[in-house]
């Protein structure tokens, strides 16, 4: 190794040190700033200037260890009783934190450190050593505060371990790896196939060899030999199938083991990529402390699942939008402490910053204990511009996410220009996440983000559109169904579907996808994906199948150009094919903007005969698919219910011809729905077929005595029979 490579080496690893001791700073001078007279943190400061001091020297920069060496001077002072640490000693010292970070960044950049805020605190520092003990810090302008520093670069080189356990790696490196075991996976996913073909090859060669030694006895019988003929023959068959058996146990056994070690080779790279929340919120004590001080208020900072771990993408992301919804707890919501007083609330605020794992999904919420949002000065502000104002205080709210909007009436140095709620969206939205807010006057704020705990693997359903497999993400899926065209509306030129608050955009996805998906005509009942993003945005899409959920990892579209909008990565399936991975929020609102967005779905013509809906009522979801899916496909339009409680709930609501139920079922079982039907006034003539595996005189007799007008037993069960017993009841031609 050459010296510019050693010297690059010994600054890269420099640049990772200065970052950890510059944290471990910042903890300590909170820590000794609340209780001046802890011995043992003034030690630890002093220990990371003196540690620093030397790095500087063998790394080469030379204003880090001047201004280090100040430091410690400074500090043993502070040590040995002959100065005492007060406020200007104390803003002092969080200047030079932030200024040896600041200096961090700019060593890990490749600048120069002349005209940065380090060099020209450097001469503050000094003459705070020269000066009499306590003496007042000259004014300085502060380097950028109240910014989370981010990570800084690293070589693409391997740089020396700074202890025997810790090896830094620039996360590009560890990103490879990760991506190298996506592609073990999907090996093993064509191991898996071609197990599966060894079993077809043996079954195949048994098959042959069964043949060949019924055809050998049949040939001997008929030439008058009393055994089979060519014994060698057959020999050599039973050889090959054995030996086909065995290779075939033997690839089974080897995919098995394959298969077990990747998967643990994949977790464990996964792993190498995790990081945890408290890494994310190390900088916020230091940000509450500067912007309390900022505003002249008392408040205090909370961290609740410190131990929660995700991916680091996930958490560098969360670490921006963190960093802006503390300041606006700090700024709009933590109150000063005389009006916290005057409202029986401790003088100091409180801000509390929690992460857990919910499922499969990070939940991660920032709440203060403040004055909660002014919905009255929100509308005020949007009557003045000429916004319109919905009527809804939470679609309201949701106008601050959107940017340019701020309810101070003068820009601070800290907010006042309508950007962090709006930053804090963006950055959340750009690890696959959503925001919402919930908010009590007078009481506070709770800002919740719910996002992937990791952005390189992802849950996901594969459909089928215009030919082409497309993965959407299942988080963002509500559920998945078969389109009741009795149920399309037009509202707005767009076919819609009724919604839990709003109607919602039925779209043909190979339509929104464009040229490459050739979209199919829409007929039946076609399956739709019910997707629901951030901000209550909904879309249901129309799809030509949908084939299975899978677990994938994401690769970037690097060389997919133009790159699509409505999509954010490649996705590696398990059979080793890559497809599309689409962006729902994307989709939701290319879906909202496209006139016509079905591309020809329309509400069923009312001067048409309608198509006599199906209620199919088991609790089996085996048998409603099955029974559904001989039922559309007679041209019948099916609802499902899984047992007698939730079908007489819908049945409530009309439009239902006829019902076809189970007796066996929970809640309220087959026989009692029948006589709930014929106890009611308005259903009592609702033609009712009862499915069912009891098949005793008894059974039958009970099911006609409810009031079933047909009685159908599974073990003898015929699709044509069942169609032509509900033809016959609806009066259908035949």
């Amino acid at each position: 190794m050459n010296r510019d490579e050693l010297t690059t080496r010994l600054l890269a690893t420099f640049v990772g040190e200065l970052q950890e001791q510059v944290a471990a700073m910042n903890a300590d001078l909170l820590a000794l700033e609340s209780a001046p007279d802890d011995a043992e943190r003034l030690r630890s400061l002093f220990r990371a200037a003196h540690t620093l001091k030397g790095a500087a020297r063998a790394a080469g920069v030379p204003l880090v260890e001047q201004s280090c060496h100040v430091l410690e001077s400074l500090l043993a002072s502070a040590r040995d009783g002959t100065l005492t640490l007060r406020a200007e000693q104390f803003a002092l010292l969080f200047q030079a934190a932030d200024a040896l970070a600041d200096a961090g960044r700019r060593l890990g950049a490749g600048e120069k450190l002349e005209d940065s805020p380090l060099a020209r605190l450097a001469g503050t520092l000094r003459s705070q050593r020269q000066s009499p003990v306590n003496a007042p810090v000259p004014p300085v302008a502060p380097p950028r505060p109240l910014a989370a520093p981010p990570p800084a670069p690293v070589s693409d080189e391997t740089v020396s371990p700074p202890s025997a356990d810790l090896v830094r790696l620039p996360s590009a490196r560890i990103d490879e790896l990760y991506a190298a075991t996506g592609q073990l996976r999907a090996t093993i996913g064509r191991v898996g196939v071609r197990s599966d073909e060894a079993r077809e090859l043996y079954e195949l060669a048994a098959g042959w060899a069964r043949s060949w030694r019924r055809l050998s006895r049949q040939m001997a019988r008929q030439s008058g030999v009393q055994r089979p003929l060519d014994p060698a023959l057959t020999d050599r068959l039973t050889e090959l199938v054995e030996r086909i058996e065995r290779l075939d146990r033997a690839v089974s056994d080897d995919a098995r083991e394959t298969t077990q070690a990747v998967e643990g080779l994949s977790h464990r790279v996964r792993r190498l990529r995790m990081g945890a929340f408290a890494d994310t919120v190390a900088a916020l004590p230091r940000v509450v402390r500067d912007v309390a001080l900022a505003e002249r208020k008392e408040a205090r900072l909370e961290v609740v699942g410190a131990e929660v771990e995700a991916d680091r993408a996930v958490l560098d992301g969360l670490r921006d939008a963190l960093l802006h919804l503390v300041r606006n707890a700090l700024d709009h919501g933590i109150e000063p402490p005389a009006v916290r007083e005057a409202a029986g609330k401790p003088r100091a605020g409180t801000v509390t910053v929690s992460a857990a794992l919910v499922g499969e999904r990070l939940t991660v919420t920032v709440a203060d204990d403040g004055a909660g949002i002014d919905v009255t000065a929100l509308r005020v502000l949007l009557e003045r511009r000429g916004d319109a104002l919905p009527d809804d205080d939470g679609a309201l709210i949701q106008r601050l996410f959107q940017g340019g909007l701020s309810t101070r009436t003068e820009p601070t140095a800290i907010s006042g220009r309508g950007v962090g709620l709006d930053a804090a969206r963006a950055a959340v939205e750009r690890i696959r996440g959503r925001i919402d807010v919930r908010w009590t006057v007078g009481r506070g704020t709770m800002f919740t983000i719910e996002c992937p705990p990791t952005l390189a693997m992802v849950r996901v359903l594969l459909v089928v559109v215009g030919g082409h497999t497309v993965a959407i993400p299942t988080e963002s899926i509500e559920r998945i169904e078969r389109l009741d065209p009795a149920q399309l509306r037009r509202a707005g030129g767009r076919d819609v579907l009724p919604g839990p608050d709003q109607p919602v955009v039925v779209a043909s996805l190979a339509r929104l996808l464009g040229p490459g998906f050739a979209e199919t005509e829409i007929t039946g009942a076609p399956p739709i994906v019910r997707l629901a993003v951030g901000n209550g945005r909904r879309a249901a899409l129309v799809v030509d199948e949908a084939l299975a959920e899978e677990e994938i990892l994401i690769r970037p579209l690097k060389h997919i150009e133009p790159a699509s909008p409505l999509a954010s990565g490649a996705a590696l399936l398990s059979s080793g094919e890559v497809t599309v991975l689409l962006r729902p929020e994307a989709l939701c609102a290319a879906a909202a903007e496209l006139p016509t967005a079905s591309g020809g779905l329309t509400a069923p013509d009312q001067s048409a005969p309608r198509s006599s809906t199906l209620l199919v009522v088991d609790d089996s979801i085996t048998t409603r698919s099955l029974e559904r899916s001989i039922l559309e496909a007679a041209g019948y339009t099916v609802r499902t219910s899984a047992n007698g409680a939730e079908a007489w709930q819908l049945l409530q609501g009309g439009g239902i011809d006829l019902v076809i139920s189970d007796i066996e079922m929970p809640e309220m079982d087959g026989i009692a729905l029948c006589q709930a039907v014929r106890g009611s006034p308005e259903l009592a003539g609702l033609p009712i077929v009862l499915v069912t595996a009891l098949e005793s005189p008894e059974d039958r007799q009970r099911g006609m005595e409810a009031g079933a007008n047909a009685y159908v037993v599974k073990s003898s069960f015929d699709q044509a029979d069942l169609l032509e017993v509900i033809r016959q009841l609806l009066g259908d031609p035949v």
